[in-house]
C-alpha cells in the first residue's frame, strides 16, 4: 500500500523530472519552450513596470490657445491642399484606354512610335513638325549609349547578314538587299573609326480636345513624320497606348520597348531639329522666345525682300506697347548706324524717349516744320527706281494732300479753288528753282509763306498767270484773295506759324528723335491725321538724304489709317521705304482700319513683318485676311497678356507668310528702361546713368577678367603668361 501511494504523489513529478532531463524528446521540447516563453513574459512585465513614465499623458489642445489650433488646422489643410495639386500636376485623376488612344484628364491624346528611321537623317529633319502651330503634341526621345565592342559585333552580324541575302538572292530584290547590305557595312565601318553608337526611341504623344480633332491632328503629324526631310515611318501603338504614353512621360523609361541603333551624327542631326524650327537670323534682334522650344525668335526686318515695314495689333494690355518698346530699344542699340524716330499722339512713349536720351521736338511749339519740303533723293537709290518714277510729282500730290485736309479739317470745300492752289504751289518751287530733276531737289524747298507771296502777286498781277483767256484773271485774283485770308493761320503770329517756315531738325545727327504731340494734352482730335501725316512727310523726306538705317515706330496708326485724304500719301511712302533704308513700324489696337479703304490693304501688303498680341476681334474673317488657321486664330485671341504676376505676354509673330508662337519677356534693365516715368524718377536712376557709371555685371567681368590675367595675384605683382586652356586630349571620346 505504501509503495503504490508513493507511486501515486510522485507520478507527475517524476514524469516532468523525466521530460526535462531529456530536452530531445517532444516532451522535453514542449516544457521548454513553455518555460522561455514564461520567462519572456514575465520579463516583459518587469522591465515595463521598470521603465513606466508616471508622468500623465497631455493631450496638446489644452495647453494651446485656439488661434493657434485654427492656424495649424488651416496650414494642415494648405499642405493637403498642396499635395493634392501636385497629383493632378503630375498625373490625371483617371485615364480612360482605348485601342489607339486615351482619355487623359480633359485630353484624349494617340501615342505614336517611331519603327523605322533614315540611315543618315538631315540636320534638323524634325524641323517641320516643329513649325506645326495648329497641332498639340510631345516628343520624347530615349537616347542611350550602347557598348562600343557590344555595338560593332551587333552592326558586323546585320552587315554580314545581309550581304548573305543579298548573295544568295536571284530575283530583283537582290539589287535592294545588295544596297541595304552595303549601307549597314559603311555603319559598320564608321563605328569601327571610333563612331559613337546609341539606342534611339521616339514617341510622340498627340493631344486634342475631342476625337474628331485628334484624328485630324494624328494625321497632320504622321504626314510631317512621313514626308521629306524626316523620312520617319510613325505607327500608333495600337492596344499598347498605355506602355507607349508611359515611354512618352518626361521622366519615364521606354517601356514601350521598341528602338534603334542610331550613331552620332543622327543624334546631332535630332537634337538639331527644335533649333531649325525657331527663326535665327543673322544681324536681328530677339522679338520673343519660341513657345514650344524655347529658343530665341530672332528676325532682321532690314533683310527682308518684300520691304522693312511691320505692324503689331493688341488689345489695350495684351503687351504691344511694351513688346514694341522692348523692339525699338534692341532695334537702335543693335546697330551704332541706325536712327531710331518715334511718332505717337498720347505720350505713352515719354519714359522711353527720356531713356534713351532722344533729342525731343515739340509739334505745335516755335520748331520749324515745312509740309513743303523736298530732299534729293540719293544716287543708289535713283538708279533703283523705276523710269516712271518721279519723286516731284510725289511730293506736288504730298503737299497738296496735306493742304487738302487743313482746308477739310476747317470745315472748308476748296471746290475750283483747287487749280489755283497747285498753280500757286508749283510757282512757289519753281521760283526755287526745283523742277522734276532730281538733282535741283537739294535747293532750298519753299514754304507756304513762299506760297503766299506768289498768292500776293496773283492779286496784284494775275495777268501773269493767265494761261490763254483774259477772263482768267478775274478768277484768279478772287481765288488768291481767298487763299491769302485762309492760309493766314501759317504767317508769323499764326497758330500754325511752325509750320510756314523751314523745318528746324535734322534726323543724320541724332541717334534717338521723338516727335511729341504732348501739346494735344493726351487727347486725340481732327488735326491729329494731318499733324500725324506732316511728320511722316518730314521723315520720309529726311530718310532720303541719311546713308543710315531708320527706324520709325508711329503708335497709335489706326488716326491716320482712318484719314482717306492721307492714305494716298502714306501708300505712296510705304510704296519706296524699301530703297531709303527705312523701317515703318505701326502700332495699333485694331485691325479694322487696314480694310476699310483700298490704300489701306496696300499697305497692309507692304508689311513683312506682321505682330499679333492678345486681340479678342481676331474672328474667322480677319484671320481669313491674314491667312491664319483656326489654331493661329485660337492661339491670338487666348494669348496671355502682359502682367506682372506671369512676366511675360504672348504673340504670334509672321515673317515672310511663316508664324510662330513667341514670349515676349525683357530682361530686368531692358523693364527698368521701358517702364521709367520722366515724372517721377531721374535719369541717373536708370542702369549706367549718371557720369562715371560703369555697369555692375560688367565692373564684376572685369575684375574677375583682371584676376585671371594675374593668377589670382595682386596686380603689381610679375604677370604670368596664359596658356591654352585645351586640357589633355587623352581619352576623349570622339563624338
Amino acid at each position: 500500500m505504501r509503495s503504490v501511494t508513493l507511486q501515486a504523489s510522485g507520478g507527475p513529478l517524476a514524469q516532468l523530472t523525466e521530460w526535462l532531463l531529456n530536452p530531445t524528446s517532444p516532451e522535453g521540447v514542449a516544457v521548454y519552450l513553455l518555460l522561455v516563453v514564461a520567462l519572456g513574459v514575465a520579463g516583459k512585465l518587469l522591465w515595463n513596470r521598470h521603465t513606466a513614465d508616471d508622468e500623465p499623458e497631455v493631450d496638446f489642445s489644452d495647453v494651446l490657445d485656439e488661434e493657434t489650433l485654427e492656424e495649424g488646422h488651416a496650414e494642415g489643410q494648405l499642405l493637403d491642399d498642396i499635395s493634392e495639386s501636385h497629383k493632378t500636376v503630375t498625373a490625371p485623376a483617371a485615364i480612360e484606354w482605348e485601342t489607339r488612344a486615351a482619355r487623359v484628364g480633359e485630353q484624349w491624346t494617340t501615342t505614336l512610335y517611331i519603327a523605322d528611321y533614315a540611315d543618315y537623317p538631315n540636320d534638323g529633319y524634325l524641323s517641320d513638325l516643329f513649325e506645326l502651330t495648329d497641332v498639340e503634341f510631345d516628343l520624347t526621345a530615349h537616347i542611350t549609349p550602347k557598348n562600343q565592342q557590344r555595338a560593332r559585333n551587333e552592326l558586323q552580324d546585320i552587315a554580314d547578314d545581309l550581304q548573305v541575302d543579298a548573295d544568295l538572292e536571284q530575283s530583283v530584290r537582290s539589287a535592294y538587299l545588295q544596297e541595304r547590305a552595303n549601307e549597314a557595312a559603311a555603319t559598320y565601318k564608321a563605328v569601327e573609326s571610333g563612331a559613337n553608337v546609341f539606342d534611339q526611341g521616339m514617341f510622340v504623344t498627340v493631344r486634342a480636345a475631342d476625337k474628331d480633332d485628334l484624328r485630324d491632328s494624328v494625321q497632320k503629324v504622321k504626314s510631317a513624320l512621313r514626308d521629306d526631310p524626316a523620312n520617319l515611318t510613325p505607327k500608333t501603338a495600337i492596344c499598347r497606348q498605355d506602355l507607349a504614353l508611359q515611354s512618352a512621360a518626361p521622366i519615364g523609361d521606354n517601356v514601350f520597348g521598341r528602338e534603334s541603333i542610331a550613331l552620332g551624327g543622327a543624334v546631332g542631326a535630332l537634337l538639331s531639329s527644335p533649333h531649325n524650327a525657331t527663326i535665327l537670323e543673322e544681324g536681328g534682334v530677339e522679338f520673343g522666345i519660341h513657345k514650344d522650344n524655347q529658343s530665341p525668335v530672332v528676325i532682321d526686318p532690314f533683310a527682308r525682300d518684300n520691304g522693312y515695314a511691320m505692324f503689331t495689333v493688341g488689345d489695350t494690355g495684351s503687351g504691344k506697347s511694351f513688346g514694341s518698346k522692348q523692339n525699338f530699344i534692341r532695334s537702335i542699340e543693335q546697330s551704332k548706324d541706325r536712327i531710331g524716330i518715334i511718332l505717337e499722339p498720347l505720350n505713352n512713349w515719354a519714359g522711353v524717349s527720356e531713356a534713351l536720351g532722344a533729342k525731343r521736338i515739340t509739334v505745335g511749339g516755335t520748331l520749324g516744320l515745312n509740309p513743303l519740303e523736298i530732299r534729293q533723293t540719293p544716287d543708289h537709290v535713283q538708279r533703283a527706281m523705276g523710269e516712271d518714277a518721279s519723286p516731284f510729282n510725289e511730293k506736288l500730290d504730298d503737299a497738296m494732300s496735306f493742304l487738302t485736309n487743313f482746308f477739310a479739317l476747317r470745315g472748308i470745300s476748296l471746290g475750283d479753288r483747287r487749280t489755283t492752289l497747285e498753280l500757286g504751289l508749283k510757282r512757289a518751287y519753281k521760283r526755287n528753282d526745283i523742277t522734276d530733276d532730281i538733282s535741283t531737289h537739294s535747293n532750298p524747298s519753299p514754304t507756304i509763306r513762299d506760297m503766299m507771296d506768289v498768292f500776293e502777286d496773283m492779286v496784284d498781277d494775275p495777268e501773269e498767270f493767265v494761261v490763254r483767256s483774259d477772263e482768267e484773271a478775274r478768277k484768279i485774283r478772287e481765288d488768291a484773295t481767298w487763299l491769302l485770308d485762309q492760309l493766314r493761320p501759317f504767317e508769323e503770329e499764326g497758330r500754325h506759324a511752325n509750320l510756314g517756315k523751314s523745318s528746324e531738325f535734322d534726323i543724320r545727327n541724332e541717334k534717338v528723335i521723338y516727335l511729341d504731340l504732348a501739346q494735344q494734352e493726351g487727347s486725340v482730335d481732327s488735326s491729329t491725321a494731318l499733324t500725324m501725316q506732316l511728320l511722316i512727310s518730314l521723315v520720309y523726306e529726311r530718310a532720303k538724304e541719311t546713308d543710315k538705317e531708320v527706324v520709325f515706330v508711329i503708335d497709335e496708326a489706326r488716326y491716320i489709317m482712318q484719314d482717306a485724304a492721307s492714305l494716298a500719301f502714306l501708300e505712296t511712302v510705304f510704296r519706296h521705304h524699301r530703297h531709303h533704308d527705312l523701317s515703318i513700324r505701326l502700332v495699333t489696337q485694331t485691325v479694322d482700319e487696314f480694310f476699310e479703304h483700298a490704300e489701306s490693304e496696300a499697305i497692309l501688303d507692304q508689311c513683312a513683318v506682321k505682330q499679333f498680341h492678345r486681340l479678342d476681334g481676331m474672328d474667322d474673317q480677319w484671320a481669313d485676311e491674314f491667312g491664319l488657321n483656326y489654331a493661329q486664330m485660337r492661339y491670338v485671341q487666348d494669348a496671355v497678356p502682359g502682367n506682372e504676376d506671369a512676366g511675360f505676354s504672348e504673340a504670334l509673330v509672321g515673317v515672310d507668310g511663316e508664324w510662330r508662337g513667341i514670349k515676349v519677356e525683357a530682361m530686368p534693365k531692358e523693364k527698368q528702361v521701358i517702364d521709367f516715368d520722366p515724372t517721377e524718377q531721374r535719369r541717373s536712376s536708370l542702369p549706367g546713368a549718371g557720369e562715371g557709371a560703369v555697369d555692375t555685371d560688367v565692373q564684376e567681368f572685369r575684375e574677375k577678367l583682371e584676376e585671371q590675367s594675374t593668377n589670382g595675384q595682386s596686380s603689381d605683382t610679375e604677370s604670368i603668361s596664359a596658356k591654352p586652356d585645351g586640357g589633355s586630349m587623352e581619352g576623349v571620346d570622339d563624338a
